[in-house]
């Protein structure tokens, strides 16, 4: 009798194991917010999603434009077309708040995404841009079909589709409003804005949409970390990378947005790579958190951090070795090839 219990006892023990290792390795549903065409981590950024796909370890479910401009939502797609990842929809932020703009610059390095789609052929799966859905219904839509509590939504752009989904209404996808899908339906946000260190800049993504990310960042009813432009600044993308890798594709999208972006050669910053790392690898090590406390914006942009237990906002913090930890997981995933090129 006691060598029957034993055994119970032990084939409950496994069982229970397994459970747990099923349940370790479910990959992580990310839904990804950018605002491709400003700056080029956000494309080393979606080259890990997509190595990730790959891997296993996340779902990328849709991708959202917090541009209106087209050439971004074309670089998006033959990303995914290139990728072999075809089917993973694209919305665009359709209506923008232009009075809402504190940094009009026009500068040609902020749209390299249209100089990459239109002076280099590649192909895509998108058959009609302006039949692709505004960002905040695509998320909607997204949302509605998602577990209850299922979603990592990784925002590196502006806070416009976010802003506008809280403020939605109930529709086709969900009679509940914006902010009650977005609680039920999403555990995080994983977000590159701010700046918490003692010089408190105007960081970019908070000033491009200045009073969605007010809004959002007070309204917004699941956790939120954030990843600040201190942190960013801090780890490099090594441009040596930039020539090692991504010969599989000739004229690929990345090394040309990086060459059209500023002369080579450069290293740059891994703001929104982080943002990705660290929602896609959340017990990695790759970071630890601060106290708990909330995120106000003031007039100017600039962001403060008040401790408060009861609040659910924390930013990443890392020390030298995570930096290296950071860089050299970054460098391993975009070197890697492709399923889709693989031989």
């Amino acid at each position: 009798m006691k060598k029957i219990l034993l055994l119970m006892l032990a084939t409950i023990a496994m069982v229970a194991a397994c459970t747990m290792t099923a349940s370790a390795a479910k990959p992580v549903k990310i839904i990804f917010d950018t605002d491709m065409g400003n700056d080029v981590d956000d494309v080393v950024a979606l080259d890990m999603l997509y190595k990730y796909v790959d891997e296993g370890t996340i779902d990328l479910l849709g991708i959202l434009s917090s541009k209106r401009e087209g050439g971004s939502v074309k670089f998006i797609d033959a990303m995914n077309t290139l990728y072999g990842h075809p089917d993973i929809p694209i919305g665009i932020a359709k209506i923008y708040p232009e009075e809402n703009y504190v940094d009009t610059s026009t500068s040609k390095r902020l749209n390299y995404a249209d100089y990459v789609v239109a002076n280099n052929t590649y192909k895509h799966t998108v058959k009609d841009w302006d039949a692709l859905p505004d960002g905040y219904k695509l998320l909607r839509e997204l949302l509605a079909k998602a577990e209850d509590k299922s979603v990592v939504v990784v925002a590196v752009g502006f806070s416009t589709n976010l802003d506008r989904m809280m403020q939605s209404k109930g529709d086709e996808f969900s009679p509940l409003g914006g902010r009650e899908l977005f609680e039920q339906k999403v555990e995080k946000v994983v977000i590159m804005a701010g700046d918490f260190s003692p010089a408190r800049t105007a960081e970019y993504n908070v000033r491009k949409d200045h009073f969605a990310a007010v809004r959002f960042y007070e309204e917004c009813p699941v956790p939120m970390f954030f990843t600040d432009v201190e942190l960013g600044k801090s780890v490099l993308y090594p441009y040596t990378t930039v020539y090692q890798g991504f010969k599989y594709a000739e004229n690929h999208p990345l090394v040309k947005a990086f060459e059209y972006y500023a002369k080579m050669p450069y290293n740059r910053p891994l703001w929104d790579p982080t943002a990705v790392l660290f929602a896609a690898e959340p017990n990695g090590g790759y970071a630890s958190l601060s106290k708990s406390g909330y995120v106000t914006v003031d007039q100017k942009s600039k962001t403060d951090f008040t401790v408060d237990k009861n609040s659910s906002r924390r930013y990443y913090i890392v020390n030298d070795r995570q930096r290296a930890k950071i860089v050299r997981r970054v460098v391993e995933l975009t070197l890697r090839d492709p399923k889709s090129v693989q031989k």
